[in-house]
């Protein structure tokens, strides 16, 4: 919301050193060296997955709601979500990516967002025997988990992995549109109807972003997370998201273009641009 109000400030430069500083915290998360346990107990979205899944122990409860929503603001999923996402099974990324659909602690497991699953009630005397620690690292760690992890359940993610994987496993926006809106099924028409409402230009850049990075090392998808966020903050949609969902809150956003039919390559490709010297690491 700050940036979106600094948007027609000609000095300001706080869509850079907002997103820079966040990003290079995601990087710094991911290469620390000891454990990182992160408590998802609770809403864990977009920035908050950016905190915790990059760390070595992420545990879920029954209270756990994540998600990577950012399309729905005509945005994309950054904060490393192009690493974990791209690197999900049955093409749950993309699917994830897009669509911003709410995950349980089961899901979470199951895509690789979690590593345990433990009982709420727990959680407090999972911190004080993580706090009483003399020698903290991955063994003891793993030792204390061990005494309260659940196995996991089917969640709907598994269920679905089929429908997933033929819907968005497409590349191309236009075809994996015509793909749901081929299949007669319940799921596939409540799918579509959910992207229908999301921003074109977001949806497009994202699946090329997952596609592109995820052979990549992590700092490698931070520097093109941090290209495709600049390109955005140029641009009509994330504004117009963030207005409408976030500012006025009428959540009717007016997307440019409106159809996934005006998102040609050129407009994908100008978001991986390079920045020069600003680009995030150089």
């Amino acid at each position: 919301v700050s940036v979106y109000h600094a948007k027609n400030d000609i000095n300001n430069d706080l869509s850079d050193l907002f997103f820079r500083e966040e990003f290079l915290l995601n990087i710094a998360i991911k290469n620390f060296s000891k454990p990182w346990i992160s408590l998802l107990n609770g809403i864990s979205m977009g920035g908050g997955l950016g905190l915790s899944v990059h760390g070595s122990h992420r545990l879920v409860t029954n209270k756990t709601i994540a998600a990577m929503p950012e399309t729905a603001i005509g945005y994309f999923p950054d904060v490393g979500g192009g690493y974990f996402l791209s690197r999900m099974p049955n093409s749950i990324g993309p699917y994830l990516a897009l669509t911003g659909n709410t995950l349980g602690e089961d899901d979470c497991l199951f895509s690789g967002i979690a590593t345990h699953k433990v009982e709420n009630n727990n959680i407090e005397e999972i911190e004080a025997k993580v706090l009483g620690l003399k020698s903290y690292n991955n063994l003891k760690i793993e030792e204390i988990l061990k005494e309260y992890a659940l196995e996991r359940e089917i969640s709907s993610l598994e269920k679905n992995r089929d429908l997933i994987e033929k819907h968005f496993s497409n590349s191309n926006l236009v075809d994996l549109f015509n793909s749901l809106k081929n299949d007669k099924s319940e799921w596939a028409d409540k799918t579509y109807q959910i992207l229908s409402k999301k921003s074109p230009t977001s949806m497009g850049v994202a699946l090329r972003q997952l596609e592109r990075v995820k052979n990549l090392s992590f700092e490698e998808c931070m520097v093109i997370e941090f290209r495709i966020c600049q390109a955005m903050m140029s641009r009509n949609d994330f504004y117009e998201g963030v207005r409408a969902n976030l500012v006025d809150k009428d959540r009717s956003p007016k997307w440019s273009p409106t159809e996934i039919s005006e998102i040609n390559e050129k407009l994908i490709e100008d978001h991986f641009a390079s920045l020069g010297n600003k680009d995030l690491l150089n």
